[in-house]
């Protein structure tokens, strides 16, 4: 399954999960992007991954997904995937990281 994680700069990370993932898998698969993505453009040579877990926040539809052990796909979000309401510019699942 791939997440979209929309940064507060309004970058958009395609990101590939399987399909029963946790949001610590969508973590690591974040820092995995992130990682391949500075050793093809010679970016920083290292991100204290501690710190900006600490500092900034993953989002879903305005809900913190807070527990790492949580499944992406569990009721309180595949409910909100669900809802026909969400606003137009919101892709199907993009995950906001504030």
């Amino acid at each position: 399954m791939t997440v979209r994680v929309c940064k507060a700069d309004e970058e958009v990370m395609p990101v590939v999960v399987v399909q029963n993932a946790s949001v610590q898998d969508l973590k690591k698969a974040i820092q995995r992007y992130v990682q391949l993505k500075q050793e093809r453009e010679g970016g920083i040579q290292h991100v204290s991954w501690k710190y900006v877990w600490r500092t900034y926040h993953l989002t879903f539809a305005g809900e913190k997904l807070t527990d790492d052990r949580k499944k992406l796909r569990e009721k309180s979000v595949t409910s909100l995937l669900n809802q026909d309401d969400l606003p137009a510019p919101v892709p199907p699942f993009c995950v906001q990281m504030y």
